[in-house]
């Protein structure tokens, strides 16, 4: 099981960041996993969360989530078709 991303935190993370674009209807155009994971402690504390979007033409998106320490990164491939 991952860590937790909190730095110096030794617990283990069960609880995956992750980032979804959602239609009107609430279906998903993309929902893909991060790296980054929380344990329950640090899950519960809340936190102000900035996202930056830069487009690509690759029809991937890349998620790079960091807590001040170690960022981690992971690239998930878009399935859904226009």
């Amino acid at each position: 099981m991952p860590r937790c991303l909190i730095p110096d935190c030794q617990n283990n993370g069960q609880n995956n960041i992750t980032v979804r674009l959602r239609r009107e209807d609430t279906s998903a155009i993309w929902a893909p996993n991060s790296e980054g994971y929380l344990c329950d402690i640090h899950a519960d504390q809340g936190y102000n969360i900035e996202v930056i979007l830069t487009p690509n033409a690759n029809r991937t998106i890349t998620t790079n989530v960091s807590a001040g320490g170690a960022v981690a990164t992971r690239t998930t491939n878009i399935n859904h078709h226009p």
